[in-house]
């Protein structure tokens, strides 16, 4: 394998993620932060974890659950939780019907580096890898999985990796995210892989029925541990920027986006090059974010075709407006960037 390489993550990482998720980071306990299991995350001594209905949905962001049953944690919840949540979920909710969350009224203490403080937002439901947020619909198949992960033992055991690989097949996308995050950060789990294990993870990486994110954290994890997790992140990530659609998938599917752009981080990381013309219609695309990391590596590894890719991008009257203007800005930073190699070779001569 290549010998890898950690560029500098750029706008065009950070612009994948939405500001409301990030916001939600940033506010989350501390512990949420670190580069945990989710499992691990939901029963730290600081959370609850706790099932009952969902009674109101406020728009601003926050949920009331009616506490039923305690499931993990060392204090007694309120009746009623009021939990902050992503705004971007709340669609996804309905009042009356039963969920599972994990929550923490703590966040680190900001002026020490180390301890905790309760939260000025009172409760606020994880978020982490494979818990985005740590909010599960109420059914045997959650609760069966959070049951075998709820001590360390649990969480390294073969019982628990027959739940994962089910979860990765099943229909139940925020279950699946929550496995892929275990087989990406759980390092003992993954030991108990075999073949067969990995051909399954595999299949659920490149098949386009699985959520996004779960695509993304799975190609990640085979990229950064390839041995236990399988080696093939780099044909699946090639075939990715080969053949996905630049304006997505039909239907109601997900804008791939954030995949793509996985698929283009890990490739650059290990220094593989992509053949020009499956980087250069990325151009087309509708997502500048998108447009920039792709012409960065064309710079780089097809140097001489960027600038006219750009040019030619911007004679197509198709050309989403957006990126347009995104490609207009990027050609007068490349004039500028010469105009200064040139001076700079005038003066030395």
């Amino acid at each position: 394998m290549p010998i890898p390489r950690f560029p500098i993550r750029d706008s065009v990482r950070a612009l994948a993620f939405t500001l409301s998720a990030a916001i939600l980071l940033a506010a989350a306990p501390a512990r949420a932060e670190r580069l945990e299991s989710p499992l691990e995350l939901i029963y730290a001594p600081d959370v609850m974890l706790v099932a009952g209905p969902l009674i109101e949905i406020n728009p601003k962001g926050r949920i009331v659950i009616e506490r039923k049953d305690v499931l993990a944690g060392k204090e007694k919840p309120p009746e009623k939780i009021d939990a902050r949540v992503p705004i971007e979920i709340l669609g996804t909710l309905k009042t009356g019907e039963s969920y599972v969350i994990a929550y923490s009224m703590f966040r680190r203490d900001p002026r020490k580096a180390v301890g905790m403080v309760m939260n000025p937002d009172g409760a606020v439901v994880l978020s982490s890898t494979g818990i985005e947020p740590a909010l599960f619909r109420d059914t045997p198949t959650t609760r069966a999985f959070l049951k075998a992960g709820r001590s360390e033992h649990g969480r390294e055991s073969r019982k628990l990796l027959d739940l994962v690989l089910k979860a990765l097949g099943g229909d139940d996308a925020q279950l699946a995210n929550l496995a892929a995050g275990e087989i990406s950060l759980e390092p003992e789990l993954g030991e108990r892989l075999n073949d067969k294990d990995r051909a399954a993870i595999e299949k659920g990486a490149r098949d386009k029925g699985t959520s996004l994110r779960v695509r993304e954290v799975l190609l990640e994890a085979s990229s950064r541990n390839p041995k236990q997790i399988g080696a093939w992140w780099q044909p699946a990530a090639l075939e990715l920027v080969t053949t996905t659609p630049v304006d997505g998938y039909s239907g109601k599917a997900s804008d791939p986006v954030s995949l793509i752009l996985t698929a283009l981080e890990v490739l650059d990381r290990y220094a593989i090059r992509i053949p020009p013309d499956a980087l250069k219609r990325w151009v087309w695309n509708p997502n500048p974010p998108l447009v920039e990391r792709v012409c960065v590596m064309l710079r780089r590894q097809a140097p001489g075709e960027e600038r006219s890719t750009i040019q030619l991008a911007l004679a197509d009257p198709k050309l989403p407006e957006q990126t347009r203007k995104f490609l207009n800005d990027h050609l007068r930073r490349l004039d500028r960037l010469d105009a200064r190699v040139k001076a700079r070779k005038e003066g030395s001569g």
